[in-house]
């Protein structure tokens, strides 16, 4: 199940909770990135063992380098006065007492590459204690992304950012690492990737096939660790419970129309800022203000419309009743059978 078909499931369950016996007959797996989902099949397995894996392979750690166990730790760091929480998908410590921060984003937004600076800098604040030297262990943040954030490497969907000096790692001990899965999976699809045996390249055909609902090749399935993954995820091990819970969250039409409604107001701002300023007129600022406000919902507008179409064709596609769709997308049973 993709993060569509899983948008579909809840609007489905929103209308009565008994439509995930209709998904259970339609979909095998549940929507592993959406983050209820992978807390549950990464952070709730006793040995930790799935994990373990999945950050070795994604940081490419090996030998006396990787992570042999991890103790999870609870995902939150509480704000300090008005400063706000800081709340991650996974935070562990790994049995050197290294630090292990791991983040599922579904979508991309202005301000994701602040947040996980922000994340990384609350977890350095908590590890030196009074009497104690400025001695930090070495951080992992790694970033399960959902999205493109890299369009400028189109042939690369794993990113080792690192804060560079003189071409050498300023801070070594921080490792920040970002795998754009839609990408491989894109890669993967036009063949680019084949000749890529890496862990970290058996990992994504693994959710590859998880999330596309695929075959899974056979390498995969005669692997143990992809055999408790796949086991892991499927859709009937998880009760309604959770997907209500989900119900209440964001879905991906309402973060864009949100995003775009932003921006909208952001070139606004500047493009009458910039008016104002020039014609040394209040009613400069004004109109172009005005107009960056249309101009952006105008945009988020047909955003939206061709989100929605995309969204009715895959659901129709996947045998999604019509009742459902039309909830989902707003779109009359006509409309959807033209689309």
């Amino acid at each position: 199940m993709n993060r569509t078909q899983h948008e579909a499931l809840l609007e489905a369950m929103k209308m009565d909770a008994k439509n995930l016996v209709k998904y259970r007959k339609i979909y095998k797996y549940a929507y592993l990135l959406c983050d209820s989902v992978f807390k549950i099949v990464f952070a709730e397995e006793k040995d930790h063992s799935l994990l373990i894996s999945l950050v070795n392979a994604m940081l490419d750690l090996h030998g006396d380098s990787a992570i042999k166990s991890i103790s999870l730790e609870m995902q939150e760091y509480p704000g300090i006065f008005n400063k706000k929480n800081c709340i991650l998908d996974i935070i562990g410590t790994t049995n050197a007492g290294e630090k292990v921060l791991v983040e599922v984003q579904q979508q991309g937004d202005k301000y994701f590459r602040d947040r996980v600076e922000y994340y990384i800098s609350r977890v350095i604040e908590n590890q030196v204690h009074k009497n104690e030297k400025y001695e930090l262990p070495r951080i992992y943040f790694l970033g399960l992304l959902d999205f493109e954030m890299f369009p400028e490497e189109p042939a690369e969907y794993i990113h080792h950012v690192d804060e560079m000096c003189h071409g050498k790692k300023f801070f070594p001990k921080i490792q920040t690492v970002f795998v754009e899965i839609e990408k491989f999976f894109e890669l993967e699809n036009a063949g680019t990737s084949k000749d890529d045996d890496s862990e970290a390249a058996q990992w994504l055909r693994a959710i590859k096939a998880i999330v596309k609902e695929e075959p899974v090749p056979q390498k995969i399935l005669s692997n143990e660790t992809f055999q408790k993954l796949l086991s892991s995820v499927e859709l009937t091990n998880f009760e309604e419970e959770l997907f209500n819970l989900e119900v209440k969250n964001m879905t991906d039409l309402k973060a864009q129309h949100e995003i775009g409604f932003a921006e909208g107001k952001e070139q606004g701002f500047a493009e009458g800022k910039t008016e104002g300023f020039a014609e040394g007129k209040t009613e400069g600022f004004a109109e172009g203000k005005a107009e960056g406000f249309n101009e952006g919902e105008k945009a988020e507008r047909a955003r939206a419309e061709k989100e929605k179409r995309k969204l009715a064709k895959g659901l129709r596609e996947d045998g999604v009743p019509l009742d459902i769709i039309a909830r989902r997308t707003g779109f009359s049973a006509e409309e959807i059978e033209k689309i």
